[in-house]
């Protein structure tokens, strides 16, 4: 039997999904009402904006210093000649 879908009220993982969405700025207003009517009573759904929350913040202040793509690129290129030289 297929659950009928609710205008307001969302799944668990729809509001993990949206909380996700919303964390990169991607989320619609729907969405983030959804969310929120959802947050209100859903302790699940608390915890993962929670940790999420705090995922994000971490992932902010660290001093990540990541690869640009022509840096990239350059080693991928770099890797794939020296698996060819192997085989």
């Amino acid at each position: 039997m297929k659950e009928k879908k609710s205008f307001l009220f969302i799944s668990c993982d729809e509001a993990k999904h949206i909380c996700d969405k919303s964390q990169y700025k991607e989320a619609s207003f729907w969405e983030k009402i959804k969310l929120n009517l959802r947050y209100t009573w859903c302790k699940i759904t608390r915890a993962y904006v929670k940790q999420n929350k705090q995922l994000t913040t971490m992932v902010k202040k660290s001093k990540i210093d990541c690869l640009k793509n022509d840096e990239r690129e350059a080693l991928k290129k770099e890797f794939e000649k020296e698996l060819m030289e192997q085989n």
